[in-house]
């Protein structure tokens, strides 16, 4: 409602102001995209031609109706933390949802409860000869599978995915936030690891202890730091330590009751947080990795392994220093083996042992190792080459790195990928062996992060991957031997010692992408764009969160809006069709069996055979076009059994017209997951102002050579539209005829469903090229099948 004093300005029809204007103008102060500003029109032509009253008339109208439904999803509970130290009582605000409602709200949501899965599974794949176990999801790893198997009959684990860092809210100031995320194991990874209902939650907002110079430094201090951080879980974790021990009955949405033992499977954290997750001293203590007992001295000895660290060790040596006569003592035995004098809040749980949900993170691992080990010594050896590296989709191209800081973890990940292929000409073996031996081992870091990466694991990735660790061990070694004189880098640190854990955590908790930090840390955005758009910069974890909560809110009643339109939508039409009553799901990305495996895209305007000659005529892929189509054409009807036009042999005329196409979407089978992939291709003399001809795997009657694309067209021959591609290939079997094409330069027609995937390609010199087998997971295996079908050795 108007309030006393508003004042209302109201323009004459003749001033030329027209509310379209007004409408623009906002749409550019508040810098909406454009499916934002087509929505925002949208929304404004509805309320034009709607009969009812608009109720809102100002930012608090909205903010009471946000506060007003806020009750539909668990909320934000504040409580205040106190801890003595120094003879005062020092007291923190600390915001948290209570885990257990949180969970229970997603058990309750009809659409989420058909993904969850409440029993371990062990899956396996039969290669013709036997069966291959396979791990991917939590609850089809050991952990969740070594739970269940201590819980009473009937007992399921709900497990918790649990994640906690701090974060700068902002590039020009001091603030900074804790946020807690959540995620539940037992949805499938697409889900949890997505956007929206089911995926990442923020369950809390940690306080952060601010230094004091008199008492930095401390052990007391920190000790004081830790205590708050651990007093904090506790009250995070209060809803589920006692359902932890007795297990908690709840109806789901199936109208069985279920038996639910709540776990804490992952903690996904940088080394730094997991150092206070699990209350050791950190890197320079004797026992730094918060996993093992590896003395601080061997870290960098990745091929042996040693004992590991357990939640019950750890509360008897706590136990056991508490009960010495002095506080002297009781340090001495704490230091003797790494531990603070703290309860970890984590011992509460149980079923959870905190050295165990701790794991290996693939972000920081690749950030800490390669940017600033690996890349940071090749820095000093080379400079910048990665300009006229090929495009690729979802690959970053970058005209400069070698001068350059980058805060995105991401954009070193891309940098790495191309980093052998780039600078193998420049670090060969006879003019630079030690750029050389430092090439050779980012190249097995490669290997290893490809690895580790892999979406879906056998008993034989896990065997080759650890082969990796060994090897990649190895090559380090001896790179790090050879330039101790040169270098003053220090390579015995714990981010490199914790990939000796990489695949025990993907056996025992499946791939890593179910603990990678990634997805985590992207919800800082969000967190960000709160602080800076819409807090008064005072006080500012309140005013986050309510913003977090109204977004939680929003997503919920947006879903039920998307289904009452659904469900109305289907009422007014018929459905005889039995297809069409079936429930469409909109949360998970699902493999369309039915489309086809090559799709052309892009298409130019229609041509006749003379003008593409006359406009290629420069070109040597392009001598005798049409002849050369006619030859292919009537041996390649022959071949799948078509009918030649008029059982006579191809002619096509000059006048005949064909149309090319620029893009070509390809499906295909992962080696990975199995599932359906897709690879997006370009073949165009201009793709945002550059030149993009983009490589293939191609399927021939002997074997898998690789191409490169020159021309896709569709062309109708009698009654039938074909699609086709000119093809420059790279790799066509041995003989006579491989001979005449690397010396004639011969170029050749095929169909495009003889398109298997698209390849990365960089030239090797003039005549070869070099397959970027780092691109995808996909990519690498492929590769890898192709060197054993080929005899090729595998070395490291």
């Amino acid at each position: 409602m108007f309030q006393v004093d508003d004042i209302k300005c109201e323009y004459h029809p003749s001033s030329g102001i027209a509310p379209e204007f007004e409408i623009a103008e906002l749409a550019l102060e508040a810098c909406l995209n454009n499916d934002q500003t087509d929505r925002l029109i949208k929304f404004c032509n509805r309320c034009a031609s709607w009969q009812k009253k608009f109720t809102f008339q100002n930012h608090k109208d909205i903010h009471k109706r946000w506060d007003a439904v806020s009750h539909r999803t668990t909320g934000f509970t504040q409580d205040v933390i106190s801890v003595p130290y120094d003879d005062t009582i020092r007291q923190f605000d600390l915001y948290y949802r209570d885990l257990w409602e949180w969970a229970a709200d997603l058990l309750r949501d009809p659409r989420l409860f058909p993904h969850m899965v409440f029993d371990a599974q062990r899956f396996s794949k039969f290669d013709g000869k036997t069966f291959i176990r396979f791990v991917d999801k939590p609850f089809t790893a050991d952990a969740f599978w070594n739970v269940q198997s201590q819980l009473p009959p009937g007992g399921k684990p709900l497990a918790f995915v649990l994640y906690a860092d701090k974060t700068r809210l902002s590039s020009f100031g001091t603030a900074r936030g804790y946020p807690v995320v959540a995620r539940l194991a037992n949805l499938p990874v697409d889900i949890r690891n997505g956007q929206g209902v089911g995926s990442g939650y923020v369950v809390g907002w940690l306080p952060i202890v601010k230094e004091d110079r008199d008492h930095a430094g401390k052990p007391s201090w920190v000790n004081f730091k830790n205590t708050i951080w651990h007093e904090s879980f506790l009250k995070i974790l209060s809803s589920l330590a006692s359902k932890s021990h007795t297990g908690q009955w709840f109806e789901c949405p199936d109208n069985i009751q279920r038996w639910f033992f709540l776990i804490i499977l992952i903690l996904s954290a940088d080394y730094e947080e997991q150092c206070v997750i699990s209350l050791i001293r950190g890197i320079k203590c004797l026992w730094p990795c918060p996993v093992c007992l590896v003395p601080h001295d061997e870290l960098l000895n990745i091929l042996k392994c040693y004992p590991p660290q357990t939640s019950t060790h750890s509360q008897e040596v706590l136990k056991a220093a508490r009960a010495k006569a002095t506080a002297e003592e009781k340090e001495e035995k704490l230091k003797e083996y790494g531990l603070r004098d703290v309860i970890n809040a984590f011992s509460t749980m149980m079923y959870t042992d905190v050295h165990d949900a701790l794991s290996w993170d693939r972000l920081h691992f690749n950030v800490s190792l390669y940017h600033d080990h690996l890349w940071a010594e090749l820095q000093k050896i080379i400079v910048s080459f990665y300009e006229a590296f090929p495009r690729w989709r979802n690959l970053k191209h970058l005209a400069q790195v070698m001068n350059i800081s980058f805060a995105d973890g991401s954009v070193y990940e891309d940098i790495s990928k191309m980093v052998v292929y780039a600078a193998h000409e420049i670090l060969t073996e006879d003019d630079c062996p030690l750029g050389y031996l430092l090439l050779h081992c980012i190249r097995l870091f490669l290997e290893l992060d490809a690895y580790a990466a892999l979406e879906v694991h056998t008993t034989e990735t896990i065997s080759a991957g650890r082969h990796a660790v060994q090897a990649f061990s190895t090559y380090l070694q001896q790179y790090i031997d050879k330039s101790a004189d040169e270098s003053d880098k220090n390579w015995n640190f714990p981010k490199l010692h914790m990939c000796v854990h990489i695949f025990d955590n993907i056996e025992a908790k499946g791939a890593t992408r179910n603990y990678n930090t990634k997805p985590n840390e992207k919800m800082h955005g969000s967190l960000k764009d709160s602080y800076l758009l819409r807090t008064n910069f005072r006080d500012v974890a309140p005013q986050i969160l309510r913003i977090n909560h109204w977004q939680v809110t929003a997503e919920s009643i947006r879903r039920h809006i998307s289904d009452l339109d659904e469900y109305e939508s289907r009422g007014s039409k018929d459905s005889d069709d039995p297809e069409d009553s079936g429930d469409v799901d909109d949360l998970v990305s699902l493999d369309d069996a039915d489309s086809p495996h090559v799709k052309l895209g892009s298409r130019q305007a229609v041509q006749t055979f003379e003008l593409i000659e006359d406009t290629h005529k420069e070109d040597a892929a392009f001598t005798n076009f049409r002849v050369k189509l006619n030859d292919f054409l009537t041996n390649f009807l022959l071949a799948i059994q078509l009918p030649l036009p008029g059982g006579k042999r191809v002619q096509l005329r000059a006048s005949d017209k064909i149309t090319e196409c620029r893009f070509l979407k390809v499906n295909y089978e992962s080696m990975v997951d199995w599932r359906q992939c897709t690879n997006y291709l370009r073949c165009s003399p201009k793709f945002f102002n550059t030149a993009r001809f983009d490589c293939v795997f191609i399927q021939t009657k002997d074997k898998v050579i690789f191409g490169r694309l020159l021309f896709l067209f569709e062309c109708v021959v009698g009654d039938i539209t074909l699609s086709l591609a000119l093809i420059h290939p790279f790799d066509a079997p041995t003989g006579v005829r491989l001979r005449k094409d690397k010396h004639l330069n011969i170029y050749r027609f095929f169909s495009v469903r003889s398109i298997i995937r698209g390849a990365l390609l960089v030239p090797d010199g003039s005549t070869d090229y070099l397959v970027v087998d780092t691109v995808d997971t996909d990519m690498f295996l492929c590769v890898k099948e192709l060197h054993l079908e080929a005899g090729h050795p595998i070395r490291v």
